[in-house]
């Protein structure tokens, strides 16, 4: 029996507790939980990827110089994390400003703006050596440094002979004051070993602070120290959730299981998600769309519809449950084509011109009138259904003066004894205008045994084809069909053969009952009023009688 589709650990797709375990699966699931926003979600990690970058060029601007002071596989790892959080704003489409100076920074590249030239780092470490053979303690050595490089030597030394020589060997020549800056942080750097955290606390380049800007960006660590490739870690992880949904979905349509057109609506949009955030979801959508049966309809109905088109043999066996999917609706598209053709399986119908088994004659006359009926079908000699055109009236005859009648039209006989539903069906339809194409169909009935045998089709077809049809048409209705799959010319075709149909049997079942009543059976519960009343229907409920053609004319 068919159900509603599951997939992951039994819960149904599409819905929130779906998501949830798919996300929990991937490395998305501490941040999504159960939305699908992947889009939205892959922009807000380049933005916290951007702002992290952002954090550690802040770092490292504090640091300046001293990067080349950190430890030698941490400034490496470092550079590469940098590069990881790079490629996930460049994936999300994010703008990220001072990426390239972090890394040349870290790699102590000569482009980095905290590197100095290679002249400079050789005068720095002789003028350190100088420092550490001087008679100058080091904090004294520093303040005499910081002082030259902000006044001038001459105003840090004074009258002093020994601070000035001391400066100028450092100096080196230099009129740099910011080659003395160097040199004090330098020898502070190497002799204090200074702290090198960062605004987070940790130490730049630790693994500590490695592990705390995952955490800024992705709520948790989600990499091996030194391996941060979280590009490839979030492409996997989206196209992870696409297989999974695709190996639902697969699993689905091998049990014959369904998805509601409100599921199918959001899980296009997640595949559109998906689609915009680089994964390819290949056939996802042609999979959702054989899931996507029409459903919502009322069960008992569409039940009692399955019942049905298995009585009439239309299209495979189906089962019984209520769910109007593929199956169902191939058998009820078979049973609208059979019901155009008048294919019908349990289609009765009666040849009108086999007066022996109908007691219906064409043309025949009436005992005591003075002319016969032309064209017209009759019933045991009364009464009569007759297609006339335009006639100026006539005087004498059976009728005496008729009058004058400038359209196409039907007339209905005389009954004897008649009762008051007749006598309403004579009075209403009698001289009933036909156009253009009813009049050509029916106008030579004698020789029209054809047309009027798919007639008969029509007005005494067994009750289980009117059944299916009026509940085709009412699950048809109550049927969500948001994706346009149940074509305008199906359901045109069917309402248009339904109004004429539930015209045809409201007044063929009129008609029988007047036979009861007026006490003329015959072998086929009398067929001419029947027909009479079946054709007064169509008319009816069939504008300028348009689908009487439409029933009745059907090509050798």
């Amino acid at each position: 029996m068919s159900k509603e589709a599951v997939g992951q650990m039994n819960t149904k797709i599409g819905s929130s507790e779906y998501w949830s375990r798919v996300n929990h699966n991937t490395m998305l699931g501490g941040l999504m939980g159960a939305k699908t926003s992947y889009q939205a979600t892959l922009r807000e990690l380049g933005g916290r990827a951007s702002a992290a970058i952002e954090e550690i060029y802040g770092d490292l601007s504090t640091l300046g110089s001293r990067i080349r002071f950190l430890d030698s596989s941490n400034r490496k790892a470092l550079a590469k994390q940098v590069e990881g959080l790079y490629d996930v704003c460049k994936m999300s489409g994010v703008t990220v400003w001072h990426n390239i100076e972090c890394v040349q920074g870290l790699n102590l590249s000569m482009m980095s703006p905290w590197t100095r030239n290679f002249r400079d780092e050789r005068g720095i470490e002789k003028a350190i050596a100088i420092i550490n053979k001087s008679r100058f303690s080091g904090s004294e050595a520093v303040d005499l440094l910081k002082d030259a490089a902000k006044w001038s030597i001459d105003s840090a030394a004074g009258r002093d002979a020994k601070k000035r020589e001391f400066l100028e060997a450092v100096a080196q020549g230099s009129i740099s004051s910011r080659f003395l800056e160097d040199v004090a942080e330098e020898y502070q750097n190497q002799s204090s070993r200074q702290s090198y955290e960062g605004k987070c606390g940790y130490t730049v380049g630790s693994r500590s602070y490695m592990e705390y800007m995952e955490t800024q960006v992705f709520g948790t660590v989600v990499s091996g120290f030194g391996n941060p490739d979280y590009a490839r870690f979030l492409g996997n992880a989206l196209q992870s959730v696409a297989d999974q949904l695709g190996r639902d979905l697969d699993n689905a349509i091998r049990e014959n299981d369904y998805i509601t057109d409100q599921t199918a609506e959001r899980l296009k949009a997640v595949v559109s998600e998906l689609d915009h955030s680089g994964v390819s979801t290949g056939t996802l959508n042609s999979k959702i769309e054989k899931l996507a049966w029409f459903v919502g309809g009322d069960s008992t109905k569409i039940r009692r519809l399955q019942r049905g088109l298995n009585g009439l043999g239309c299209g495979e066996q189906l089962t019984e449950d209520g769910v109007y999917g593929q199956k169902t609706q191939t058998a009820w598209l078979q049973f609208i084509r059979e019901l155009e053709n008048g294919t019908v399986p349990t289609l009765r119908w009666v040849d009108i011109l086999q007066s022996e088994k109908t007691g219906i004659e064409t043309g025949a006359t009436t005992a005591g009138q003075a002319a016969g009926l032309q064209n017209a079908l009759v019933y045991n000699k009364n009464p009569y259904i007759r297609i006339d055109a335009p006639h100026p009236g006539r005087t004498g005859g059976f009728r005496g003066e008729v009058k004058p009648i400038d359209y196409n039209h039907i007339n209905f006989g005389n009954v004897k004894n008649s009762n008051r539903v007749y006598e309403w069906i004579q009075k209403r339809y009698n001289h009933y205008p036909l156009d253009d194409r009813a009049y050509n169909a029916l106008k030579d009935l004698p020789s029209a045994g054809k047309k009027v045998r798919i007639a008969g089709k029509v007005l005494l077809v067994a009750g289980v084809a009117l059944d299916v049809l009026e509940l085709g048409l009412a699950v048809n209705a109550d049927l969500k069909d948001a994706d346009k799959k149940l074509g305008k010319t199906t359901v045109s075709t069917a309402v248009s053969i339904g109004s004429a149909w539930a015209g045809a049997a409201l007044f063929a079942k009129g008609g029988m009952a007047l036979g009861a009543a007026t006490g003329l059976a015959a072998p086929i519960v009398t067929p001419i009023l029947t027909l009479v009343g079946g054709t007064v229907g169509a008319i009816t409920f069939s504008r300028l009688g348009k689908y009487v053609v439409d029933i009745t004319y059907v090509e050798d």
